[in-house]
């Protein structure tokens, strides 16, 4: 049982944990994880309205103190973190739309963003108001896999300051964090016989995200905007460009995109688009007839294809160094979480995160430059936050992962592929390739895709290595990861 509890952690990438790590006062030893009694509390206070899928019967009171509650675990994170010069305004129930911020200079506010009945997304919303007359900026951010919008409370400051007029939305994705949790459809989970099924049930399957992503922006009035997008979030991100990038009035949505430590680039044996065939931009708008026709006449057979020039490819991209698992495997042939598992452990769950929240989070620190040591009491505001996110219901986005790549986190339909870099050439998109230096996503699908770039459109993008860092570049290396974003986005010269 441990060994399974141990795999489990291991998959929501918990960096290297050094033997000894010491507390503030550089002489005691800094705890591990936290009291079993705090685990048991944590349980006991914990809603089982958020446990179920969200629907319209859950809208009773019960549930809507229960979602309060989680936004005020949000709010706390956020203001041990940011600044006093970031007003932030405190959680009400059902704050669903955005209020009036333009009296301070910097704020901040949490708002459930209904795309559909009973249907929403999350957002942290911060503005700049430094200067009223500043033109307006907006930039997006989307987290990735096992992860939610909290996990940038050490870049939002940073990116909201690099000038007037920013506007900045960190999202939870549908399904994930503190937006709306509905039952992952059951068809989408199905294993299917053919080829052409099995690439339709994967557009489905992005399509059942990034629709609301769409329908986010419509509703936010977002007319351009600039994209970070970090993992599953960094893949998803290129299926909403590829579908909705261009508008049919002809603009263009997003002209600079930040694709850090993507899921998903590099072509391998389990591709399902290996013969060049199939590779174009599967969510264009109306398709290519052309196209179509080829592979409506082709054959369905699942078996890949494989001969020796696909096979050099697969050597010299590698692939994710991820930790092997055999409870990943199994998980992935299930079509559950991780925390679908970690769950079934009740009152000691809270225990068992917390061992992967102080690994995770021991080198974050306050605003305060000059603190020593691990900051137990961060760590342990960074666990509430995360336990509140991950002990809700599990059968919904958080399932979808099993679809999109393997168990070896090996995509079914490569980015470097599937038109991602016909379609952002056309469009005009800048996009740089962040990696840290200690990642086991593999930088060398990024790499690929640049020099894919490289021989269309010199300039339209760059790769970068950050230091200290592992797959989770903004927690491991905050600065360096914000001089980054700001540089691209806004110093930078097109």
């Amino acid at each position: 049982m441990t060994t399974l509890i141990q795999d489990a952690i291991k998959t929501m990438g918990a960096p290297e944990t050094s033997p000894s790590q010491t507390g503030a006062s550089g002489g005691t030893k800094a705890p591990t994880s936290i009291a079993i009694s705090a685990s048991i509390r944590d349980w006991w206070n914990s809603s089982t309205q958020l446990m179920s899928a969200d629907s319209s019967a859950k809208q009773g009171a019960k549930y809507l103190e229960a979602k309060l509650r989680n936004r005020k675990i949000e709010y706390d994170l956020y203001r041990s973190i940011l600044s006093e010069e970031v007003h932030i305004m405190e959680p009400e129930p059902n704050s669903t739309t955005v209020g009036d911020m333009s009296t301070f200079p910097l704020a901040c506010q949490m708002i459930d963003v209904e795309i559909a009945p009973d249907l929403y997304i999350h957002e942290v919303y911060l503005e700049n108001n430094v200067d009223p007359d500043a033109e307006r900026s907006d930039v997006v951010i989307i987290h990735g896999y096992m992860a939610a919008s909290g996990y940038f409370v050490k870049n939002v400051e940073d990116i909201l300051k690099a000038q007037p007029g920013v506007r900045l939305h960190v999202i939870d994705l549908p399904g994930f964090g503190n937006s709306s949790r509905p039952a992952f459809p059951r068809e989408l989970l199905a294993s299917l016989p053919t080829l052409e099924e099995q690439i339709s049930q994967i557009l489905q399957v992005e399509n059942w995200f990034i629709d609301k992503i769409e329908a986010w922006r419509i509703k936010r009035n977002i007319s351009t905007f600039e994209l970070i997008g970090h993992s599953m979030g960094a893949y998803l991100s290129s299926c909403y460009l590829m579908k909705y990038n261009d508008q049919e009035d002809g603009t263009k949505l997003v002209s600079k995109f930040i694709v850090a430590s993507p899921m998903g680039t590099e072509s391998s044996y389990v591709s399902l688009i290996n013969d060049k065939k199939y590779q174009y931009n599967h969510h264009q708008k109306g398709g290519d007839p052309l196209k179509e026709l080829i592979t409506s006449q082709r054959d369905n057979s699942v078996e890949v294809q494989a001969n020796e020039e696909l096979e050099q490819l697969w050597e010299y991209l590698g692939r994710p160094r991820i930790p092997g698992s055999i409870v990943l495997r199994k998980l992935w042939e299930w079509n559950k979480s991780p925390f679908q598992l970690l769950q079934t452990f009740g009152p000691f769950y809270s225990k068992l995160l917390s061992f992967w929240s102080f690994q995770r989070f021991r080198n974050l620190k306050s605003n305060d430059s000059g603190e020593q040591g691990v900051n137990v009491d961060l760590i342990l505001t960074l666990h509430r936050y995360s336990y509140s996110i991950f002990n809700q219901y599990q059968g919904s986005g958080e399932l979808a992962i099993t679809k999109l790549v393997n168990h070896e986190v090996l995509a079914r339909l490569p980015l470097c592929d599937r038109g991602l870099v016909e379609h952002l050439v056309e469009s005009k998109v800048k996009t740089l390739w962040l990696y840290g230096d200690k990642d086991w996503m593999n930088s060398k699908g990024g790499r690929y895709i640049c020099e894919k770039f490289e021989k269309m459109d010199k300039g339209l993008a760059s790769h970068h290595v950050v230091k200290d860092a592992g797959h989770h570049i903004y927690l491991d290396n905050p600065p360096e990861f914000n001089r980054t974003c700001i540089n691209f986005f806004f110093n930078s010269t097109d």
